[in-house]
């Protein structure tokens, strides 16, 4: 699925492009946002926007809010399970609740897309497995793999690490 096909689809659940966009590289990424995160992504001013678009989110289920390490900031976990399916990821660990200090660390990745525009971000093992395989021809067998094994069924996670990789515009740059 591509970014245009994900942001179509999660604006048909009822947000503007702009909004789509933001969800979707947070869904993709993290899972978890703080409200500062989306005038960034827009490239807006924190204000009535902002806090309209986290208010609808919070109570149409969309999201849970709560307190961070201190009273002021409040942080974002999007959850909804028809938000995820529609960007082609029904399953994906961000869904799940997550301690503190975890949300700390996405929310540091997060920054870190975001900071950076000019990158094509590969966030799915998909995405990195046929980016790999495909453009760079790199064997199945020599991406980095993790194995799980229980009696005779075998699973393979590429990429287990589940960091994004960056690819530039040159298609010869990448950021990891």
């Amino acid at each position: 699925m591509t970014w245009d096909e994900r942001v179509s689809a999660v604006a048909r659940q009822g947000f503007t492009e702009r909004q789509a966009g933001f969800l979707v590289t947070v869904m993709l990424h993290s899972g978890v946002c703080l409200a500062r995160h989306y005038p960034a992504f827009a490239r807006i001013t924190q204000g009535q926007k902002v806090h309209d678009f986290f208010t609808r989110l919070v109570t149409s289920g969309y999201a849970t809010k709560r307190r961070c390490g201190h009273n002021t900031a409040r942080l974002y976990h999007v959850h909804h399970k028809p938000l995820y399916a529609a960007i082609g990821e029904p399953d994906n660990r961000h869904r799940r609740p997550l301690p503190l200090g975890r949300a700390v660390e996405r929310l540091m990745l997060l920054d870190a897309v975001l900071s950076d525009r000019d990158v094509n971000w590969l966030a799915t093992e998909r995405e990195k497995v046929a980016h790999f395989t495909l453009a760079r021809r790199v064997a199945p067998c020599d991406l980095p793999a993790l194995v799980f094994s229980s009696g005779t069924s075998q699973t393979i996670r590429r990429f287990p690490d589940k960091l994004p990789i960056g690819v530039g515009d040159d298609d010869r740059t990448y950021v990891f």
